[in-house]
């Protein structure tokens, strides 16, 4: 008999270990809820008048009152699709919540992102959503970078559709990671009427050799001599002078080098190796050195050295 409950304890042991490590970090076993979207109520307007964003401001009230009494909040997810213009400040001032907490559930990078047409998840209480998963986005590696370490026992994890969000209450943007977040936009490296974009990023026709292969950037055609400006605040991390392809480029890191900029084709480059440039600082000239087809700037963002769409971060046209 006791052979036997020994072989019980044995096996349940077994089939546990791997329960637990799949809702852990190590040993840590994490609150795991699950929030379909598709079960989300929707609230029409954020009016008063209508009743789903009624139930949703007052779910909002009660747990500001069970934070002020130390007291776990009962968290609930709405959907709003944005039809006008609104701001994201704007939608947190009548929604109540802080702009941080809705940034980071609908992993907004930036303050300049344009939420019409978009439908957002409205959170009913405030506090951070660290994304659990690798991301590209500069916020949330920012955020998982700070915060991992606060990410202990219990921590309530959220999981909406593919996405899961560690939540962490007791937490809200810190100075930096506000100021990155209210100024996160990226300047165009070219004045938006001085350039035409000639080549896009990925995958095409070399020019040069008539092979198909990725192209990791995209090509801004513009006149030689025209300025080239640093997309954001940054330190010269390289000046290349006379490469077979680039021909003279800079490469900037932003971010604590989380991020680089390369900038390729120059005529001219007027920083240095070290210099820390600022957002809009001319830092040099479109040309047509290296493997070059006509006066123009190619123009890369990697983020942890994978190269990435300018486009995607950038507003071109």
């Amino acid at each position: 008999m006791i052979k036997n409950i020994k072989s019980f304890k044995i096996l349940l042991l077994v089939l546990l270990i791997p329960l637990l490590m799949s809702q852990s970090r190590g040993f840590v076993v994490f609150r795991e809820i699950e929030f379909p979207k598709e079960r989300m109520a929707n609230i029409p307007e954020l009016k008063s008048k209508d009743p789903m964003f009624r139930e949703y401001s007052y779910v909002v009230e009660d747990n500001y009152k069970l934070i002020m009494k130390n007291k776990p909040t009962d968290m609930l997810f709405f959907t709003y699709k944005v039809t006008d213009d609104s701001t994201l400040l704007e939608i947190a001032s009548r929604c109540n919540i802080t702009y941080d907490s809705i940034a980071t559930i609908n992993r907004l990078e930036n303050i300049t992102e344009s939420l019409k047409g978009k439908t957002l998840i409205l959170p009913t209480a405030p506090g951070l959503f660290i994304n659990k998963n690798q991301s590209d986005n500069s916020l949330e590696i920012l955020l998982y970078e700070e915060y991992f370490d606060s990410i202990v026992a219990g921590t309530p994890l959220y999981k909406i559709g593919k996405l899961e969000f560690f939540f962490l209450q007791d937490k809200k943007f810190s100075p930096t990671q506000r100021s990155y977040f209210l100024d996160a936009s990226l300047r165009l490296p070219i004045d938006r009427k001085q350039f035409w974009i000639s080549s896009d990023f990925g995958r095409r026709k070399q020019p040069f050799t008539g092979e198909f292969k990725n192209h990791n950037g995209i090509d801004l055609a513009a006149n030689t001599g025209t300025p080239v400006h640093a997309i954001k605040d940054a330190v010269v991390a390289g000046v290349i002078t006379g490469d077979p392809t680039f021909g003279n480029y800079i490469i900037l890191s932003h971010d604590n080098g989380k991020m680089t900029s390369i900038y390729a084709h120059l005529s001219k480059m007027t920083v240095t190796k070290g210099q820390r440039v600022k957002k809009g600082e001319i830092i040099g000239n479109v040309g047509q050195t290296g493997m070059a087809t006509g006066p123009h700037l190619h123009f890369e963002i990697r983020q942890g050295g994978v190269p990435l769409d300018p486009q995607s971060k950038l507003r071109l046209k």
